[in-house]
């Protein structure tokens, strides 16, 4: 089976710099508009380290 690339690049994790990709799991705080990719929010309890607000999932 082949697989197509993935090619829509969102942008970048805040904290790891890991690719992130559209259909990926993301997490996004809206105060300081950061994205992580869900192994940084796990390793930081889904909450900004910048500030205590909880981060929404995209």
């Amino acid at each position: 089976m082949v697989h197509p690339p993935k090619t829509l690049l969102i942008g970048r994790c805040s904290r790891c710099g890991r690719r992130l990709y559209l259909y990926d799991d993301k997490y996004w705080c809206k105060r300081h508009n950061y994205v992580f990719c869900e192994a940084c929010a796990k390793k930081l309890q889904y909450r900004c380290p910048d500030a205590v607000t909880p981060l929404e999932r995209i």
